[in-house]
């Protein structure tokens, strides 16, 4: 049986990106995907991803084949469609498959064993530990490979976290409550676009309840734009591509336009796993719930969370070995970057899943939330409202006195679920009291709003 110190399931932006920083670092990587080369990354999305994530990361912007767009900023229309905040921002439109295909070849280059059209069947354990994995092939047959650690980033199917007793927090299984059912389609229209390098994003619980609808050019292709609907999962709504077609796409800027592509997929939209590591088995992307709750962005911070895991494993590979105490420092790397921000706006995410249309309409109208307010919210997870301003915007919003309350107490509960991340236990041994307490904010914040 060959042995490897990581063996990685799935090949799309998290398991590509985290092979290339492990592999850099001079690890024996063997990683694998279901999916052919040609079809690397392959997945139904928005395909924008802010600059900053290239910045933080120090990674090369995309370019070529792989960039399809420039972002400047991203509007966000109330269920109206008579109220527009603008966020300004900098980022791209990529080509997901390509941007993929970079980082699996960048690990090749660097000495990681890739594997397409190979499946991970099954998790080997050995004393209450992942040593490895049963991988298969149509053209091989079945074989075993042993691994320091075994990574699985299969996206939401988690292929192998579902493999794990459910009492090991890695496995953290999720509501569907807490994901979004997505459909899109990448369509041509018979005009141009105007302002191509914005992004468009519709609230409305009618047309898109619990999610929203999207509209994203891409920049350097005339006409030719991403638009999809995402819904709530869990709750019984009508399925996404219904709603774009019968509430969406029979606007006349879609009449005579041409399906270029369409799909669909689901994404986890609540705060990070409870960790990144167990016991010889470790996940990023989505299948450690790394996406933005409010947006459902997640391939900046599913890089992000790939990098996290190839500093811990250099670090544990350094003390001594891989084990669950010695890569603790995954989840902490994670919770500073993105983590803590990513749990404030699970909270964020709940309070307007509960709005109404009216409310979302009469807030925006009202800046009950401001642009500013957004902009701080996207990068930080803080909905700061000072004393002056929260008295002013009291006075401008008596008639829903109500949502008013409930707005400062979303932003305390932001407040409250950060400063208890960044709390995270040093080691393994505090995380069932943590988890225990985080419960206990959920529970409190639910009763409140």
């Amino acid at each position: 049986m060959i042995k490897y110190d990581v063996v990685i399931a799935g090949s799309g932006i998290a398991g590509a990106s985290v092979a290339y920083f492990l592999s850099r670092k001079g690890f024996k990587v063997l990683f694998t995907d279901v999916k052919p080369f040609e079809r690397a990354g392959d997945k139904p999305c928005g395909d924008a991803m802010g600059k900053h994530h290239f910045d933080e990361l120090g990674i090369e912007y995309p370019k070529g084949e792989e960039l399809e767009g420039l972002v400047k900023a991203i509007d966000i229309y109330s269920p109206s469609e008579e109220i527009r905040y603008r966020v300004t921002g900098e980022g791209f439109e990529v080509n997901r498959v390509e941007f993929t295909k970079r980082f699996i070849r960048l690990a090749q280059n660097k000495g990681a064993e890739y594997l397409p059209e190979v499946q991970v069947r099954k998790l080997l354990f050995k004393n209450g530990r992942v040593i490895g994995a049963s991988l298969w092939s149509r053209s091989r047959g079945e074989w075993e490979v042993e691994a320091d650690l075994v990574i699985d980033a299969t996206g939401m199917s988690r292929a192998l976290l579902r493999q794990l007793p459910k009492d090991w927090p890695i496995r953290d299984d999720l509501r569907p409550q807490d994901m979004n059912i997505a459909y899109r389609e990448i369509r041509k229209l018979k005009e141009p676009v105007e302002e191509p390098e914005i992004l468009r994003i519709y609230v409305s619980q009618e047309k898109a309840p619990g999610g929203y609808w999207w509209f994203f050019p891409y920049s350097f292709k005339d006409g030719v734009v991403n638009v999809g609907l995402g819904v709530q999962g869990g709750m019984g709504h009508p399925f996404p591509k219904d709603l774009l077609y019968t509430k969406v796409l029979n606007s006349p800027i879609f009449e005579g336009s041409e399906i270029i592509e369409a799909g669909g997929a689901a994404v986890p939209t609540r705060r990070p796993i409870n960790t990144l590591v167990w016991e010889g088995i470790a996940a990023v992307g989505d299948a450690a719930y790394t996406v933005n709750p409010i947006h459902g962005g997640g391939k900046g911070s599913a890089m992000l969370s790939s990098w996290c895991m190839a500093e811990a494993v250099e670090e544990a590979a350094n003390s001594g070995g891989l084990t669950t105490e010695a890569l603790w420092g995954a989840n902490k790397c994670f919770i500073d970057r993105y983590g803590a921000k990513q749990a404030a706006l699970d909270i964020f995410r709940v309070f307007l899943q509960r709005l109404s249309d009216k409310d979302l309409d009469d807030g925006m109208r009202r800046k009950l939330i401001k642009e500013e307010d957004l902009n701080t919210v996207s990068l930080h997870g803080d909905l700061e409202l000072s004393t002056v301003e929260k008295a002013m915007r009291l006075l401008s919003g008596l008639r829903r006195p109500t949502l008013l309350f409930k707005l400062k107490t979303v932003a305390d509960y932001m407040g409250k679920i950060k400063e208890h991340y960044r709390k995270f236990p040093e080691d393994p041994s505090g995380l069932n009291s943590w988890l225990t307490d985080l419960q206990r904010i959920y529970d409190d914040f639910l009763k409140k709003l």
